[in-house]
């Protein structure tokens, strides 16, 4: 009698634990939906083998209950955008009931977590995030000299900033709205490379300020992003530099302005001018078949970075930069290993024709000046083997021998 009893009970147990109430596993549970401003949304979830009006199934937002049944909470209702649907799957005294949450217009408020609870002798829920997304209502790009704080010194830039080269600019970006917080840089771009100015983590600010009561509220974002000492360099004239601001999967908001950079004007000064010492002579010279065997030389003093070119005379063309002279004409310049400041320079004729016969001017120019010097080069033409001195001394000769036979006579 007893083990009928027990057996009795055990199958009462387990009869009680196949059929107790579950909610369906769904697809979007545990994950995250996003909503553009003024979408439409639902959420649902599926009860399966609940009591008969004794189980309760329901949907909460951030904790909060939002309806019993299809009646929503006054709360929510208030916003007249939420709305429950209740489905008969299976009637019975367990039976299984959709429950589809509908909230149309999404506005920020909307923004949380959303439970699906179903409540029996025990609670159970499925949930998921749902994030509103609105696009950066504006983003203003600061640029000005020396380095400012953020009360504001720092003004609004147009579509060009002129400035002087050398100069160090201060940057700042101010981003207002954005929901979830919006990804912000700020842009450096030379022709269409850009390169993503390193923030001053130091001034960076982000205000945030909640709007609204609980759980209908939600957060707004105000960004503040700095770059210091960017200098302006004669290489980044015509640069953008532009603050970027979006938030993900919607449109990309920008402030830009193009910089104008003038030169810096160096005073000029005579002595810090490039200097020219041991400069070679003018050349007579008679073609050789080595080549390279005919060459002018000089030495560059020069006290500030130079630039050393080679030219023919009266022509505008740079020899080392012509494909054309390369092939007759080589320049070569290095530097004295005690100093940056001193440089030897060549001009070699690679093979010597009578088209060389001209004038040839190496010119050295730094920031203060330049300094020029001409080499002429005049072409005798082939070596004939015996130079004409040597020629001219076997006529005197010759003559001489002739003289002293006549005075013998």
């Amino acid at each position: 009698m007893m083990d009928c009893l027990l057996a009795f009970i055990v199958l009462s147990y387990v009869t009680c634990i196949a059929n107790s109430a579950t909610l369906e596993s769904l697809p979007h549970n545990g994950t995250q939906l996003l909503v553009k401003v003024g979408n439409n949304f639902t959420r649902e979830c599926t009860g399966i083998n609940m009591k008969f009006l004794l189980d309760d199934l329901y949907w909460t937002k951030d904790g909060v209950k939002v309806n019993a049944m299809e009646i929503i909470e006054p709360r929510f209702a208030a916003t007249n955008r939420y709305s429950a649907k209740l489905v008969v799957l299976k009637f019975a005294l367990r039976g299984s009931l959709k429950l589809t949450l509908f909230v149309t217009g999404a506005t920020l408020y909307d923004d949380g977590v959303y439970r699906c609870v179903l409540s029996t002798d025990t609670t159970q829920y499925i949930q998921s995030t749902v994030v509103i997304q609105e696009a950066v209502k504006s983003v203003k790009l600061y640029v000005d000299t020396g380095s400012n704080s953020l009360n504001g010194t720092l003004q609004p830039v147009g579509s060009s900033l002129k400035v002087t080269a050398s100069t160090k600019l201060s940057v700042k970006c101010e981003v207002d709205g954005g929901h979830p917080k919006p990804s912000v840089r700020l842009i450096l771009d030379d022709n269409g490379v850009k390169k993503e100015l390193e923030k001053d983590k130091a001034r960076t600010i982000d205000n945030t300020t909640s709007v609204g009561a609980y759980p209908l509220a939600y957060q707004t974002f105000y960004t503040v992003i700095h770059h210091e000492n960017l200098a302006a360099t004669a290489e980044r004239n015509g640069n953008y530099i532009s603050c970027l601001a979006y938030v993900e999967g919607l449109a990309e908001y920008e402030d830009k302005t193009q910089l104008d950079i003038e030169a810096t004007v160096v005073p000029s000064n005579a002595t810090d001018a490039p200097q020219l010492k041991n400069c070679s002579n003018d050349r007579n010279a008679y073609a050789s078949e080595n080549d390279g065997y005919h060459q002018f030389q000089c030495y560059v003093m020069s006290k500030s970075a130079v630039t050393i070119t080679w030219t023919f005379n009266n022509k505008s063309t740079t020899i080392g930069a012509n494909e054309e002279y390369k092939k007759h004409y080589k320049t070569t310049t290095d530097t004295n290993q005690d100093t940056e400041k001193y440089y030897r320079t060549q001009f070699s004729f690679l093979q010597l024709e009578k088209e060389d016969n001209d004038v040839y001017k190496l010119t050295a120019t730094n920031s203060h000046g330049s300094k020029s010097h001409n080499f002429h080069l005049i072409y005798l033409g082939e070596s004939s083997g015996s130079s004409p001195l040597g020629v001219c001394s076997i006529v005197l000769f010759l003559i001489n021998m002739l003289m002293a036979t006549l005075l013998s006579l």
